[in-house]
């Protein structure tokens, strides 16, 4: 296929347009002026689009959006908004073909901007649908080690997304979706159960704006495998993944450039990160239908073995055992993934950063676990 000059800016267009239309049919209605509009809209650009092509196709998978088989997640303001609605109404791919009627346009539009729980129909010139991966696509018998990576990581990307996906909800001010979490743990159990090392199911760097979540789920990854190894119950170890998740749940409503400079703070901005444990306690006491464990480890994940570090407290205490396990798996992920703030460091030399700390800012039982792990051959 041979692209015509600007057919990148055409298809940022017609993705903006996708989001503001759906988002305008939910807020409106199908009959408002602005939902006419917002069809009008769609419909010009589309035909825009099309040009010598009969059709364009907009694929989901995972987190990422492609059009036409090219990514445009990290292109598109309006992407994360549209992979999040599609995503809800089990839309893996959706076809546009030329000569797609505003009528088609407006119920797409509207059933994309439905809550409810039915299929999203297709129509002679939108044609809608799940994803369905071949053996050959996931890495076949042909490419044995290489389709056991590519498989493995799309069941982690799978997970960083419903992580994701949870908390940009709940940072627009939707509800938490704990049973979301929980099957990202329960997930997480499954996959131990076929690898026993944590270590093996550490998300990758996917940039800042992908960092919360996974820095969740790499700290829920190693909190719930070293528990599993330490002989803890599945309940206590599906518990201790959700706290594990949540620990940082403050941190999705502070500014992004907060974030970003978080090694680089000064003044207020100091203070409001030390405070995003007492913070993070008050919103998941708004929550409900939550571990006790979950509100402890929000609260106590920074605060050190020898009772020191924040949130500051009148009298040094040594925190909760469950804390110290999240404070241990929050150190080395931090340590092996997050490159960009403490830099991304080798097994030796986070072994050694471990041993430092040990008996002072981390519980040394918990450290000599992930040493053992780290120093595996």
């Amino acid at each position: 296929m041979t692209l015509r000059a600007g057919w990148e800016d055409l298809v940022l267009a017609a993705i903006a347009e996708l989001a503001a239309g759906a988002t305008t049919m939910g807020l409106y209605g199908s009959a408002h002026p602005r939902a006419v509009q917002a069809v009008d809209e769609l419909s010009r650009q589309l035909n825009v689009l099309f040009g010598d092509e009969r059709e364009v196709t907009f694929v989901v998978l995972a987190e990422e959006l492609f059009v036409q088989g090219r990514p445009f997640t990290r292109l598109a303001r309006q992407a994360p908004s549209l992979i999040r609605r599609l995503r809800r109404r089990g839309v893996g791919h959706a076809t546009f073909r030329s000569g797609v009627s505003r009528e088609e346009l407006r119920a797409f539009l509207e059933h994309l901007a439905s809550t409810d729980d039915t299929p999203v129909p297709s129509s002679p010139h939108v044609q809608v649908g799940k994803i369905e991966l071949s053996e050959r696509e996931l890495g076949g018998p042909d490419d044995a080690q290489g389709g056991q990576q590519r498989r493995k990581l799309a069941t982690v990307r799978d997970r960083v997304a419903v992580v994701r996906e949870c908390f940009s909800d709940f940072a627009a001010g939707t509800d938490l979706g704990v049973a979301d979490l929980e099957r990202v743990v329960r997930a997480l159990l499954d996959g131990l159960d076929e690898e026993p090392d944590p270590l093996a199911l550490l998300a990758p760097w996917e940039g800042e704006s992908r960092w919360a979540a996974v820095h969740a789920h790499n700290v829920a990854a190693l909190t719930v495998g070293t528990a599993r190894l330490a002989g803890m119950s599945p309940t206590s170890c599906l518990d201790l993944g959700l706290a594990a998740l949540l620990h940082d749940i403050a941190k999705v409503s502070l500014p992004a450039e907060v974030l970003d400079r978080e090694l680089e703070l000064t003044g207020d901005e100091i203070e409001l990160m030390l405070d995003h444990p007492r913070a993070g306690l008050e919103a998941l006491l708004q929550v409900g239908q939550l571990p006790d464990v979950a509100l402890i480890v929000a609260f106590e994940h920074h605060l050190d073995f020898n009772g020191t570090g924040f949130p500051r407290l009148r009298a040094p205490r040594r925190p909760h055992p469950a804390a110290r396990l999240v404070a241990a798996a929050d150190t080395l992920d931090v340590l092996l993934t997050a490159r960009g703030r403490h830099g991304m460091m080798t097994r030796e030399s986070t072994v050694a950063w471990l041993a430092e700390h040990q008996g002072t800012t981390l519980d040394p039982g918990w450290v000599s676990a992930f040493r053992q792990l780290l120093e595996r051959p």
